[in-house]
């Protein structure tokens, strides 16, 4: 037995050293600049491209050629990246993704601009003889493949671990700042990093293309399968990510024999890798997938949006248009059907990037499930089309819902990696078996509605345009509702900060599930009227690698729902039809593929509409009939909320350590309704990590945590702001996409929606009331009133801090944390924050605890304070014995303070 496996386990191998070789160079570029790219493969393709036109086209001996691809181009490709990858350094998840996606694009089209669709094939350089190794005769071109891999990742470690480049490499992740006092350029350290990474996915292409077709696709998902070994590898172990790959590399060899004969298991080889790429994902310590948390500068410009009612004109025009289609395109009909159908599925993704900030890649993969099914439940079962229209929608939601358990954990561009690889394997591993599209190439057979409204026959191309026409519509209704209602405002505070929502009160992960099933649904109704568009479905109409596309162009078009669905399907489906040519596809791919990748220097500033358009649709809004305002029901009262009696709260043995240092040791303090206690120190004393035990971002394993005499210890922190628990942060944790009035809503709103679907989806008529009551009382406490309609990002710093105050005095919490809040304000700002302060708590009863380093401020506000010194508690009482206690003094006041005008500096 262990002998008919030798031959497999040799080749994986070999071919496993190759995908360790690429997941290595992957893993060194994402740890020291912090971008995965995912055009890693493409590094590869372009390479082969290289050393076939040099080798083949033009006779240069394959040394002489390998080396060009991998030690000139490859290097090349590198220093390019790294300028890219500079200029993502402060940008969103959601630019990093799309910038490497767009690079990806690009060269998938170079390739079928180049090669075309014929089936050239990379021919061997590397020696074909045998050697007997163990009874079996493995190629010299194998046993190269791994030797050559095995030393360029040992040397690759060696120089990590000694060399002096390597320990700034090490360094440049943890601290650029750092490493630049040490005389290093951290610049320079990531554009070696990344020359060095980019070589490696050279080599890794070279050695593993021949005998493979010269196809761009085939050679990138050849190397993106090193995506697993670096999921193996936690995205930063070298050695792991090696090993990674040779177990993949042999999994995949062994599972050819063992699935020769069962033919709906025939994709299951190429798709281990994003088995285990998926898998890997999911059961990896959270902690070790934690993105850097930071503000990024760099970001898509929300869309400019008309005045409602000339949105709404445009909108019934542009159906209006819609609706003459049939009678002036002739044999084009199909072409503005299927556009049709792209409009649903731009909008169900438009939902995940652009609404919720979450990057799906696998959307192609949920129209598939709705193609497959309404396949299925029209033609194999005979299910009416209405109703097996809705079925296939529905089919995709425990789909959609299955995608939300790495969304749950993960974020960014692990949330992205995720569904990147569930896309492929449904494509490699799931479209060829029986309940999807079947073994052959026929694929499924799908119907039309047989029925007839008026003179509309609905079978017809003509009547089933209508039909698609109403679908896309409707679609387009029911996003533009969702982004007005309460879940819509939920998602887009989500996209901005999902730790601060969920400190109001809402279940993040629930949120994020609606998300996703709500997009599966809504791309599972796009593929279930292909299908009967099309009247069949095949698996090459849902190749994962479409996705890509959709997503580089949501990213590039600037406009807000629905539009952007429209021009995004017109540039996808119509304008190729028109232009016409045979390699028009593909010049529009490598446009938006350059696009995408310059999207962080093109469209990060750009609002969405020209001047001269805006003016004109303000000029339209002024000539059309003005609508008489209707008055929003009348307030219930301007009464504060309820607080509990005598409650507060109570730490009890607080120890909170990361690795080997103490944060936090031992401490047991309380925090009582009614009054304001501060809890100060120097910097590094654990204030910050307190806060985060108390609020649920921490869950230290023996200490007690008791909100109005409830211990809450083991409830996470929406759980915890729902019983009366708020907080404001160190650094400002605003939702920058909306404006300051939605902010401080949402401070009452969130709590409103909590943890239920249900609560999430919809609101209570009287519960706008309630809001708009609390808003206005918060902000008229804070001094906001003026900048309600501003957005945030247009806001000062010390106006921030009011705002982030007025988010959490709107809301129904009894006690309030509040983290440095007269940070960045002036001295008559913060002797006006404190008179908030004292007249919220004297008013309304609620309890605070807060860190500050403004000893005026404290002395001020604070009926007792608790100093800590490295973690451990030093002292507990009033401000004035704080002031003349010789502990205090010496660790954190300093002996000869002196008083200025009655505020104390603070060395």
């Amino acid at each position: 037995m262990i002998h008919d496996l030798l031959p497999f386990i040799v080749i994986g191998i070999s071919t496993g050293s190759v995908y360790g070789l690429a997941g290595t160079g992957l893993v060194l570029t994402y740890k020291t600049s912090g971008i995965f790219n995912f055009a890693h493969g493409s590094v590869a393709t372009l390479s082969v491209f290289l050393f076939f036109v040099l080798r083949t086209e033009h006779g240069v001996p394959w040394p002489l050629a390998a080396g060009a691809s991998v030690l000139i181009l490859g290097p090349a490709l590198g220093a390019l990246l790294e300028l890219l990858a500079r200029a993502l350094g402060d940008a969103s998840h959601v630019l990093k993704i799309a910038s490497t996606i767009g690079i990806l694009i690009l060269v998938l089209a170079l390739g079928h601009l180049w090669f075309g669709s014929k089936t050239t094939t990379f021919e061997p350089f590397l020696p074909q003889r045998t050697v007997r190794i163990l009874d079996v005769n493995v190629g010299w071109d194998r046993l190269a493949l791994a030797v050559v891999a095995l030393l360029a990742t040992a040397g690759l470690y060696c120089f990590f671990r000694v060399g002096r480049l390597g320990a700034a490499m090490r360094a440049v992740v943890d601290d650029a700042s750092l490493v630049a006092m040490t005389g290093e350029d951290p610049a320079r350290v990531r554009r070696w990093a990344w020359m060095i990474g980019a070589t490696f996915a050279s080599l890794s292409g070279v050695l593993l293309a021949p005998g493979l077709s010269l196809n761009g696709l085939v050679l990138t998902l050849l190397v993106v399968q090193a995506f697993g070994a670096a999921a193996v590898g936690m995205f930063s172990s070298l050695p792991l990510t090696y090993a990674g790959g040779v177990l993949i590399g042999v999994a995949g060899a062994l599972s050819t024999k063992f699935v020769v004969n069962i033919p709906s298991l025939s994709g299951l080889p190429p798709g281990l890798p994003f088995i285990v790429l998926f898998l890997a994902l999911i059961l990896t310590p959270r902690a070790r997938l934690a993105s850097r948390r930071y503000v990024p500068t760099k970001r898509l410009a929300d869309p400019w949006f008309a005045p409602r009612r000339v949105r709404l004109l445009a909108g019934a025009v542009i159906v209006a248009g819609l609706c003459f289609v049939p009678l002036l395109v002739g044999t084009k009909l199909g072409v503005w059907s299927s556009a049709l159908v792209d409009v649903i599925l731009f909008l169900s993704l438009g939902l995940l990037i652009r609404t919720s900030g979450q990057v799906s890649l696998c959307q192609y993969g949920f129209a598939a499930v709705g193609a497959a099914a309404m396949a299925h439940f029209t033609h194999d079962v005979g299910i009416p089309w209405t109703i097996a229209l809705i079925l296939s929608g529905l089919v995709a939601i425990p789909v959609g819902a299955l995608i939300a358990i790495p969304a749950i954990r993960l974020s960014g561009v692990f949330l992205a990696l995720a569904t990147f690889g569930f896309g492929i394997l449904l494509e490699q591993l799931v479209y060829s078996m029986r309940f999807m599209f079947g073994a052959t190439s026929e694929g499924a057979q799908g119907a039309r509605p047989v029925f007839d409204i008026g003179p509309f026959h609905l079978s017809t191309d003509t009547g089933f345009y209508y039909v698609l026409l109403f679908f896309a519509v409707a679609a387009s209704v029911a996003v533009v509702a969702i982004g007005r209602s309460r879940l819509g405002r939920l998602l887009r505070a989500m996209s901005d900060s999902p730790l601060a929502l969920e400190t109001l009160g809402v279940s993040v992960n629930v949120a994020r599930v609606l998300a996703f099933c709500i997009s599966a649904f809504m791309a599972a109704i796009a593929g279930a009227l292909l299908t009967s568009l099309f009247t069949f479905a095949v698996g090459p109409q849902y190749s994962s690698f479409s996705s890509l596309t959709l997503v580089a162009l949501l990213v590039i078009i600037p406009m807000g729902e629905p539009w952007f669905a429209l021009v995004a399907a017109a540039g996808h489906q119509v304008v190729p039809a028109y232009v016409g040519g045979r390699e028009i596809n593909d010049y529009l791919n490598a446009l938006f593929g350059v696009s995408a990748a310059a999207a962080v220097f093109t469209l990060s500033r750009y609002r969405g509409a020209p001047m001269f358009v805006r003016r004109f649709a303000q000029r339209l809004d002024e000539h059309l009939p003005q609508r008489a305002h209707r008055r929003g029901p009348s307030t219930p009262s301007d009464l504060p909320h309820e607080v509990t009696a005598g409650g507060g709260l109570v730490i009890r043995n607080l120890s909170i350590a990361y690795g080997g240092v103490v944060a936090v040791d031992d401490l047991t303090l309380s925090a009582p309704t009614g009054q304001i206690t501060g809890l100060i120190g120097p910097n590094g004393a654990g204030k910050t990590s307190t806060f985060n035990a108390c609020c649920g971002l921490l869950r230290p394993v023996n200490a007690e945590i008791v909100l109005h005499g409830q211990n809450v210890s083991r409830l996470g922190p929406a759980a915890r702001a729902r019983r009366g628990l708020g907080r404001t942060f160190q650094r400002v944790e605003l939702f920058g996409s909306l404006s300051v009035r939605a902010n401080i809503e949402l401070g009452r709103e969130s709590v409103m929606a909590g943890a239920r679907p249900t609560t999430q989806l919809l609101g209570r008529r009287r519960d706008s009331a309630v809001i708009e009551a609390a808003t206005r009382r918060a902000a008229a406490l804070t001094g906001v009133q003026g900048i309600l309609e501003a957005k945030v990002a247009e806001i000062s710093t010390g106006q921030r801090r009011l705002v982030e105050l007025a988010r959490v005095l709107a809301g129904p919490f009894d006690m309030i944390l509040l983290d440095e809040p007269s940070s960045g304000l002036d001295q008559a700002e913060t002797e006006h924050f404190g008179e908030v302060l004292m007249r919220v708590v004297r008013e309304w009863g609620v309890g605070m605890l807060i860190v500050e380093h403004d000893m005026s401020l404290v002395r001020h506000v604070c009926d007792r304070v608790f100093v800590l010194d490295f973690g451990r508690l030093i002292f507990e009482g009033s401000p004035e014995e704080m002031l003349d206690d010789p502990a205090v003094r010496s660790a954190y006041l300093g002996e000869d303070t002196i008083s200025v005008a009655g505020r104390p500096s603070v060395p």
